[in-house]
């Protein structure tokens, strides 16, 4: 299980379209790249006297490409533009013909360069987020999503999820996937694990939207998960007026919004200690309640598969 969720097609068709007689690197081969090199900094930076700045280094890596990924993108908007202006001007000549197909060249290659180095990037910040439980940002603007773009254009159905979010609220009648998790499940193989239980819940229900309280460790990656994923969240805080009952009522929250899946994940994938081997009164509380309720009910296991 890739540590990265299921791999797109939007990759190869947008590097397949630009006119190159060099091969551009493959997908899995970026996404190695970005992973391999985020690991090596934080493994180096991330222990004794460089502890502290170890974040700092992480996000200028991250920053940095994504510096060139905009660059590029200016590059390719450039193009662009001059391709719309050809397109107006164009009187069926030969010369003007020449011109356009030469601009759409430019423009297909810096576009596959953007995807590129987009990969890249986003292998190297899911890398940061998975091993440090923190998300990153860019320090000024947003980040552009073509290989998402691209996705949209080719499925109707991700085009209406992405109005959903632009709402900014869920549907009465969305389908909602619970997750619940402990704290301590936080490394690389308790992400593998996440993903593949989530993995499945989408391809159960194509249009689900992830409910969860967004509660450190294994909720921060299941929200990595949803976001990498193009999935609505719906995140249920804890209520300070409830008191040391907050994180109960937060499972009843969850549960009043009627999900067709529960998954919940009591203990980390590997244990470090007695205490995180312990599973968590209030994870199994609420799959407990779920099984109550008549919902379908899965554990998020150390085994390799799903347990139900």
């Amino acid at each position: 299980m890739s540590l990265f969720g299921a791999p797109t097609t939007s990759y190869d068709h947008v590097t397949g379209l630009a006119n190159d007689p060099r091969p551009f690197p493959s997908e899995g081969e970026v996404e190695h790249l970005g992973h391999a090199l985020m690991t090596e900094i934080l493994d180096t930076f991330g222990k004794d006297a460089m502890e502290d700045y170890a974040s700092m280094i992480a996000h200028c890596i991250i920053g940095g490409i994504h510096a060139a990924q905009q660059r590029i993108e200016r590059e390719y908007d450039r193009a662009t533009n001059e391709l719309t202006g050809l397109h107006r001007e164009f009187d069926g000549s030969e010369v003007k013909d020449s011109q356009i197909q030469d601009a759409t060249d430019r423009s297909r290659v810096f576009e596959a360069v953007a995807v590129v180095l987009e990969t890249f990037r986003r292998s190297a910040e899911r890398t940061y987020e998975v091993q440090t439980g923190d998300v990153w940002t860019p320090y000024r603007g947003s980040t552009s999503n073509r290989l998402t773009t691209f996705a949209v254009m080719e499925a109707g159905e991700t085009l209406r999820r992405k109005r959903q979010h632009a709402q900014k609220g869920a549907e009465p009648t969305a389908k909602y996937v619970v997750f619940r998790g402990v704290q301590a499940a936080n490394t690389q193989a308790d992400a593998e694990r996440i993903f593949a239980a989530l993995d499945y819940a989408k391809a159960q229900c194509p249009d689900m939207q992830l409910a969860c309280t967004g509660n450190l460790g294994s909720e921060k990656i299941a929200m990595m998960w949803a976001k990498n994923n193009n999935i609505i969240v719906h995140k249920s805080d804890f209520s300070k007026a409830a008191g040391r009952r907050a994180p109960f009522v937060a499972n009843d929250t969850l549960l009043n919004l009627k999900p067709v899946m529960v998954f919940y994940m009591p203990t980390p994938v590997n244990p470090l200690n007695e205490r995180d081997a312990e599973a968590s009164g209030i994870v199994l509380n609420v799959a407990q309640k779920a099984a109550e309720r008549g919902i379908l009910t899965f554990k998020v296991a150390a085994a390799a598969k799903i347990a139900a």
